[in-house]
């Protein structure tokens, strides 16, 4: 479509140009697959200013850029109805993304009695795993003897994350529960319902299962995840801290550093 080439006459764009905009976009595109929108029909306008959030100078106009001539070519060729970049303009103010209050995490635990949705906020409340994550955990990928559990992601390094004692105790609760409710389930998954379970084709359980669980909470994933490496960004202010706990991109991580210290905009990120 940008090459001049769809169903409607456009001004066509260098391949150079495209790539840019293609590496622009590719993190945010993956997070919101990873959150269930699969769909560019379903992307909002609150989508985009959330991506758009916690960006500052040339990161924030890449993107913004590469969103508006994406969706502007979705449109062109009659692929989404609206256009939800159109009236996006980064010349408004656009607050820095803060830590969610701590009286609204603590006790987040405290309201749910499965240990399975215990389990599930926890990875996101602490590992800031994205639902999409959450869905495809196998139970192989948790080694509770080592305390680790692997992440899985193609065409990538699997990342490992190392869990504390308090996570590792939730991932006992529930396979203990898992084994006494399904001694016979074979669904390879770590996370399965009472659908999934005794389901011999072993698929996983759906992403709005898990959306329903936060929704639940009054707290998206999506925002608790984004607290959690806020929070992190505000007190090592190092990239590559973040990518080694959760597995961000170099460009990922250093657009957290830079929205929880504006201070350094202009110079180099110190480790």
């Amino acid at each position: 479509m940008l090459l001049g080439q769809g169903g409607t006459a456009s001004r066509a764009r260098s391949p150079k140009t495209i790539e840019n905009y293609v590496a622009a976009i590719l993190d945010t595109l993956e997070a919101w697959i990873a959150d269930g929108l699969t769909d560019p029909r379903e992307v909002t306008k609150k989508h985009i200013e959330d991506a758009l959030d916690p960006l500052r100078g040339d990161p924030a106009r890449r993107l913004h850029t590469a969103l508006r001539s994406f969706f502007r070519a979705l449109k062109r060729e009659r692929l989404v109805f609206r256009d939800p970049a159109r009236t996006i303009s980064l010349t408004s103010t656009r607050s820095v993304p803060t830590a969610l209050p701590s009286d609204r995490i603590a006790g987040l635990l405290d309201r749910l009695s499965e240990p399975r949705d215990r389990l599930m906020v926890a990875l996101v409340a602490i590992y800031a795993l994205l639902p999409g994550q959450l869905v495809h955990l196998r139970r192989t990928d948790l080694d509770r003897s080592k305390g680790r559990l692997r992440l899985r992601r193609a065409g990538r390094i699997d990342h490992v994350i190392y869990l504390d004692a308090f996570t590792l105790r939730l991932a006992t609760e529930w396979e203990l529960q898992r084994h006494r409710r399904w001694p016979d389930s074979s669904n390879p998954h770590l996370f399965v319902n009472r659908n999934t379970a005794v389901d011999d084709s072993g698929p996983p359980v759906s992403a709005s299962m898990i959306q329903q669980l936060f929704k639940r909470l009054g707290l998206p994933a999506g925002r608790l995840r984004v607290d959690r490496i806020v929070d992190e960004a505000r007190h090592s202010a190092d990239p590559v801290r973040l990518m080694e706990l959760f597995g961000l991109s170099n460009l990922s991580a250093t657009r957290y550093v830079l929205s929880a210290h504006p201070d350094k905009q202009k110079g180099p990120i110190a480790p």
